[in-house]
């Protein structure tokens, strides 16, 4: 379980790993992935428009999501974006259990996180409002 009791709820696009989703599952985050609800090989935009009528913050590996950052996101739960240098689910899973012991849907809301192994910089409305090492 989270070290803390998790407010943060996950949609998962057809690009996160599903080794990652039973990992997060496994340390008691809610996630759901693409795949759960028949969304694999769907656009973009309808992965952000389920992440949002789900009210779950959107995770991805998908490059293509930040171009979102110079586009309001409000009312809508936020987008997280994971860079990392290498994309096997191990690293992947070191990323995720760093990130989620720090945030929760406050930080992330209305905004695109990017991530990488050392770093969180959060962006809203094409402006960086905040950045944090990653430990």
């Amino acid at each position: 379980m989270p070290s803390k009791k998790s407010d943060i709820q996950l949609y998962a696009d057809e690009c996160f790993p599903i080794p990652t989703v039973i990992y997060l599952k496994s340390l008691g985050y809610s996630v759901i992935h693409a795949f759960d609800r028949k969304l694999v090989g769907k656009p973009d935009q309808l992965h952000l428009k389920e992440s949002k009528g789900l009210n779950r913050v959107l995770i991805t590996l998908d490059r293509d999501f930040i171009y979102y950052e110079q586009v309001s996101l409000g009312k809508h739960p936020g987008i997280i974006v994971i860079s990392a240098g290498s994309a096997t689910p191990n690293n992947i899973n070191k990323i995720c259990k760093k990130l989620l012991a720090i945030i929760g849907k406050n930080l992330v809301k209305d905004s695109l996180i990017k991530v990488s192994s050392s770093k969180l910089i959060k962006i809203r409305e094409g402006k960086i409002v905040s950045r944090k090492n990653l430990k």
